[in-house]
């Protein structure tokens, strides 16, 4: 009878660690990323699809130095570090990992405003090893060396925890680090166990003669030249050119004379998402009315454009036509519409606003404001001219238009391009 009791005393006990795992990486909580036992000031919130951990991809290439980009026109988002590449479709699980097809664990997506990617799938092509720390909500991540994985002992830190942690056990631990006792310090470095390899080359062929290049480009000294069909190792990708292993050395080989054997195909289409409209909380929205005595030279466009709204909002409020004939003396009600700030959907972003009932009012005709680039940092001033279903502004000076062209890579452009609007005070 007690084996049984003690039995299901650990099973419950067992089954309440693994849903305090579970919690800690549900969405919504946020959770820090420490590289290389350095902290990066990051912090993320995750969200769990298909037990998969999923995380902000801007973050994610920040956290190591890489670099991420999301084209609008083809729906793809790519991460790019050192000579890696992943590229992700929107909604698609098929990616591409320096040029080969394969499947993620999850496509990416959106949450919250925000491009997600599977965090391990792409710290580990990348090359990088990540553990959780599940009772500090803290993501370690990992460049991998031909060495030990190192770790520095943090508060709170026994060498029970960090073996759990790592998947280890303390007496290998001990071992690795000529311990004696299981006493451990702050900062103190401690070896833990060798790194994890993963081998993410792949066969490739040269699909014509090639120059076999030092360097990603056709201007450095070449390693010597393959013939048509020449089986290669791929091992990395810069730009448009692929790092090779090969009889005649390493190099670099151009993407025209490569030919990457698949084993799967992407024929998905794209997604639908940015045809559907994104929702917007307008219920504590509310509209109060103020009275305006008409004017000599007034016109119900006019006083609409000097209030900020639209001139038929002004003609319905008074039922009027927007044509109507207005006398000196006359009052009519405008309404004010009274939008309460609000919440930001992440640290750098700004309120998501409906532009009918509420962006046209918080940023009326005439108005004077500052735009943001969201990718660059970069921002200019503008003013908010006309426009009814839309915002038509201009720059300032000549100043903003050069900022402006610099954002947009020196050349005028239609090209549509996210930006952060601030305007009094938010």
């Amino acid at each position: 009878m007690l084996k049984k009791k003690m039995s299901v005393f650990l099973a419950v006990m067992f089954w309440i660690f693994l849903l305090t795992q579970i919690s800690v990486c549900a969405e919504g909580n946020r959770v820090g990323i420490i590289v290389d036992n350095e902290a990066t000031g990051i912090s993320v919130k995750t969200v769990v699809q298909n037990n998969t951990i999923m995380i902000p991809a801007k973050e994610l290439a920040e956290s190591i130095g890489a670099n991420y980009t999301y084209d609008y026109g083809s729906m793809t988002g790519i991460i790019s570090y050192k000579e890696n590449e992943i590229v992700f479709r929107l909604e698609n699980e098929i990616v591409k990992f320096n040029g080969k097809y394969m499947k993620a664990p999850e496509p990416m997506k959106i949450d919250n405003y925000r491009f997600i990617v599977p965090m391990e799938y792409c710290y580990e092509k990348l090359g990088i090893e990540t553990y959780m720390d599940y009772n500090k909500n803290l993501i370690f991540a990992y460049t991998q060396t031909n060495g030990n994985l190192t770790y520095k002992v943090i508060s709170g830190d026994t060498l029970w925890l960090i073996s759990k942690k790592f998947g280890t056990t303390v007496s290998q631990i001990k071992q690795l680090n000529s311990l004696t006792s299981d006493m451990i310090y702050i900062g103190q470095k401690l070896d833990i166990k060798p790194f994890k390899f993963y081998d993410n080359t792949y066969v490739s062929y040269t699909s014509n003669s090639a120059t076999l290049s030092s360097g990603p480009s056709l201007s450095v000294t070449p390693v010597g030249y393959l013939k048509a069909w020449t089986e290669v190792k791929l091992t990395g990708k810069t730009g448009s050119w692929y790092k090779v292993e090969t009889l005649k050395g390493t190099g670099y080989i151009h993407n025209s004379v490569t030919c990457i054997k698949q084993d799967i195909g992407d024929n998905n289409t794209n997604s639908k998402y940015f045809e559907n409209k994104i929702n917007v909380d307008t219920s504590k929205n509310y509209i109060t009315y103020k009275n305006y005595v008409v004017q000599k030279g007034d016109s119900v466009w006019s006083i609409a454009e000097k209030m900020g709204i639209p001139d038929y909002e002004l003609a319905s409020a008074n039922n009027i036509s927007r044509q109507a004939t207005l006398y000196i003396g006359d009052v009519l009600k405008v309404p004010i519409h009274n939008v309460p700030v609000k919440d930001k959907a992440f640290a750098k972003s700004g309120e998501i606003l409906d532009w009918f009932s509420e962006a046209q009012y918080i940023f009326p005709i005439g108005s004077t404001g500052k735009v943001i680039d969201i990718e660059t940092g970069k921002s200019f001033m503008i003013k908010r001219t006309m426009g009814a279903n839309h915002a038509d502004c201009e720059t300032l000076t000549a100043a903003d238009s050069k900022v402006m062209k610099e954002i947009f890579n020196g050349v005028w452009s239609w090209n549509r391009r996210p930006f952060i609007l601030e305007f009094n005070a938010r």
